[in-house]
């Protein structure tokens, strides 16, 4: 899911540059530039989900100690 959500991200980076630098009016701009916050909404979905991967696997290895 992470890596779906940092591909999806660098995606929509890519089409908002190419819709906001063929812009032929501002609302083409507008919509380059909302394409471009979708992905970074993506690439911020991506650090959440990381984390609480992480976190989750630090609270197993703790338990796992714990009950050692």
């Amino acid at each position: 899911m992470n890596i779906l959500f940092f591909i999806l991200g660098l995606l929509a980076y890519v089409m908002g540059y190419s819709v906001f630098s063929s812009a032929k009016s501002a609302m083409h701009e507008t919509v380059g530039l909302l394409i471009f916050l979708i992905g970074t909404v993506f690439f911020v979905g991506a650090g959440i989900i990381d984390a609480i991967n992480k976190k989750s696997k630090i609270d197993t290895q703790d338990k796992v100690t714990k009950q050692a």
